[in-house]
């Protein structure tokens, strides 16, 4: 008589794999949401006057239009400006309906051009 031999199944519980695996899928994400997206712009710090002798007044306009120290400038203009005005700090003259779209373009042309120094300017309510 032959003695029929039963096979043994291999068999792996893949359960814990499954939440290693969701783990590092949940890490990698958070990790490249945290990373990109971020506009590094020193603010003034609050409580004391900021000084604006030697800073650049940047304005936003409503509509859009850009002014530098006064004159109309185009986007494409303001990226030599700020890098020609690299080490002196520029101060962003927003009006309060302008579009935060357009704020944080500029924002980030500055960062590009490699301005350290960026900080908004408010209106005092005293």
């Amino acid at each position: 008589m032959e003695r029929r031999r039963r096979r043994r199944s291999a068999s792996v519980d893949i359960t814990p794999l499954i939440d290693v695996l969701f783990m590092l899928i949940i890490f990698f994400v958070l990790t490249a949401s945290f990373s990109r997206g971020n506009i590094e712009v020193a603010l003034p710090s609050g409580g004391g006057t900021s000084s604006e002798d030697g800073a650049v007044i940047l304005s936003v306009e409503k509509s859009g239009r850009l002014l530098w120290n006064g004159l109309e400038i185009t986007r494409g203009e303001l990226a030599g400006l700020a890098s020609r005005a690299a080490g002196r700090e520029i101060m962003i003259a927003g009006d309060e309906e302008a579009s935060y779209g357009n704020v944080a373009a500029i924002l980030e042309i500055l960062r590009k051009e490699g301005v350290g120094s960026a900080g908004l300017l408010m209106r005092g309510d005293g």
